[in-house]
C-alpha cells in the first residue's frame, strides 16, 4: 500500500501552526486513507467527519491545507509533497506482477541453457562418519611411507626391539626383542639373579 508523504520540514510550515495540533491529526489520518485508496488527494466528506470534527476541517481549510470540493475536500499539497498518482501506482503494480509472472514461467519451463545437470561430487566429503571409506588415502608425507610401501614389521604385528633404557631396567641386553609377558618376567628374574651373584660382597 502506498505511504502518505509530506515534506521533511512540513512541521515548520506556518499553515501547520495556524491549523493547530488537533486539526493536523485529522490531516495526517485522512492523508493515509487517501494514499491507501488511491484517491489522488480527494477526501470524501464521510471520512472527514468520521475522523475529526467540523471545526478541525474548517481550521485546515482556513489554513489553506484543505480545499472544499463537491463531495468532500481536496489536499492541494498531496502531489507537491511526493505522493504518487493513482495511474502511476497501478502501472508499477502491473509491471511488478509481469516480472513475477515471467520469473515463474522461467522456473516452470527453463530453457536448455538454464538447465543444470547434477552429478555426484568427486571432492572428499566433510562428513567423515558417513563418507570416510570413500575418501582418498592419506599422502605419504603424513604416513611416513614412501611410494606406497607396505607397513613395517612393527606395524604388521611383529615384536619390536626393546628400548635401551627399558631393557636395562628389566635386566635385558639392548636390542632384545620384546617377548610375551610371562617370558619377559622370567627373563627379568633370571637377569636380576645373575646381577646379584656378580655383585661384590
Amino acid at each position: 500500500m502506498p505511504r502518505f508523504q509530506t515534506d521533511d520540514n512540513f512541521d515548520d510550515d506556518p499553515a501547520v501552526a495556524r491549523a493547530g495540533t488537533a486539526a493536523m491529526g485529522l490531516y495526517y489520518r485522512c492523508g493515509v486513507y487517501v494514499a491507501g485508496h488511491l484517491l489522488d488527494g480527494f477526501i470524501p466528506s464521510e471520512i472527514a467527519s468520521q475522523y475529526g470534527t467540523p471545526e478541525w476541517a474548517k481550521r485546515l481549510t482556513d489554513a489553506g491545507l484543505w480545499e472544499t470540493v463537491p463531495g468532500g475536500h481536496y489536499m492541494p499539497l498531496y502531489f507537491p509533497h511526493g505522493n504518487k498518482t493513482r495511474e502511476k501506482v497501478l502501472a508499477e503494480r502491473e509491471a511488478k506482477s509481469g516480472r513475477q509472472q515471467r520469473w515463474l514461467e522461467k522456473q516452470r519451463n527453463p530453457s536448455p541453457a538454464q538447465r543444470r545437470v547434477y552429478r555426484p561430487s568427486t571432492r572428499p566429503s566433510d562428513n567423515g562418519s558417513r563418507d570416510g571409506p570413500k575418501d582418498d588415502a592419506l599422502p605419504s608425507s603424513l604416513t611416513g611411507r614412501r611410494g606406497g610401501a607396505a607397513p613395517s614389521g612393527a606395524q604388521r604385528g611383529a615384536p619390536s626391539a626393546q628400548p635401551v633404557t627399558e631393557a636395562l631396567r628389566a635386566g635385558l641386553p639392548p636390542g632384545h626383542r620384546r617377548a610375551p609377558d610371562h617370558a619377559q618376567a622370567a627373563a627379568a628374574a633370571a637377569a636380576r639373579q645373575a646381577l646379584t651373584r656378580k655383585a661384590p660382597p
